[in-house]
């Protein structure tokens, strides 16, 4: 016969051991995935400043993503708005050398104005992931078509008929306060003055050389090449400006998940001292439970 007294004392220590068991099972879960919780409610008292620590953490991660590729479509403007200088160097090259006596070589000119005229709207028309980056707004749709634009004859004016964009300039939020403009459209005037030179070129009289139209071209294309650096320097300091923008996303992020880090992860050598005092702890209990059930207060009645 066992009394009331042995039965709640032993009911008391089935309860405390089934507790330590519980505490050294979740001890062991944290000592192995590394986490204090795997849930929220494990870690009720920081679950609120750990959501919007994540929150904000995926939100410049989303910045970060999408800032890097405005600014390969940035880039790639940059290069081929450095082309194009290039071109409308030649071009100026080109004219150089029909001046004086040299205008035997005119036919050659105007045939390789021609086709440098063809590669200049061909850097207007720059895809990138099937977007027209020249086009404005309206990326589906190529910028130039020079099928619109008609032959340049001096004395010549603008024109803008090879155009099929919109004036909608490129921006992208970069952060929740800073937003980057970096639009360029080719109907901006370095680039119309660039295809006007190229088609002055391209379709002068070969006799005689008209020495007007050559020194209109020559104004053109060194305006233009004047006009695209400084086209190609603002993407570049937008170029920077992004750049910058998303080194301070990515610095922050690394403070960011320190403090995540530091709210979910366990101290390992903190909890592999817990769980070692929690195992001594329940050992002692099972002990002395073993010892209770071996020695029953009804043995000595």
């Amino acid at each position: 016969m066992e009394r009331v007294a042995t039965y709640n004392h032993q009911n008391t220590l089935v309860q405390y051991m089934l507790k330590a068991e519980a505490k050294v099972a979740a001890e062991q879960i944290r000592s192995a995935s590394g986490l204090n919780s795997t849930d929220y409610k494990g870690i009720a008292t920081d679950s609120s400043r750990l959501v919007n620590l994540e929150s904000h953490y995926r939100r410049l991660e989303q910045y970060v993503d999408e800032g890097e590729v405005v600014n390969g479509r940035i880039q790639s403007m940059y290069d081929a708005v450095g082309s194009m200088t290039d071109l409308t160097s030649r071009l100026s090259a080109l004219i150089t050398g029909l001046m004086g006596d040299n205008a035997a070589g005119v036919e050659g000119v105007v045939a390789e104005a021609g086709q440098l005229m063809e590669e200049l709207a061909g850097l207007m028309n720059t895809q990138q992931d099937g977007r027209y980056l020249f086009a404005g707004g309206r990326t589906d749709r190529t910028a130039v078509d020079l099928d619109g634009y008609a032959a340049q004859t001096y004395p010549s004016s603008s024109d803008i008929g090879y155009y099929q964009g919109d004036s909608t300039v490129a921006h992208f939020q970069a952060a929740d306060d800073f937003v980057l403009s970096y639009g360029v459209t080719a109907d901006d005037p370095a680039f119309e003055q660039a295809l006007r030179a190229f088609s002055l070129i391209a379709n002068m009289s070969t006799d005689p050389v008209d020495e007007d139209l050559l020194a209109e071209a020559t104004t053109l294309a060194s305006d233009a090449t004047d006009g695209l650096t400084i086209v190609q320097a603002k993407l570049g300091a937008a170029s920077a400006s992004l750049e910058n923008t998303i080194d301070r996303h990515v610095d922050e992020q690394l403070v960011l998940q320190t403090q995540v880090d530091d709210i979910r992860s366990v101290d390992l050598a903190e909890s592999t001292t817990r769980l070692s005092q929690l195992q001594a702890s329940l050992e002692a209990t099972m002990s002395l439970m073993k010892i209770l059930e071996e020695n029953s207060l009804s043995d000595y009645l």
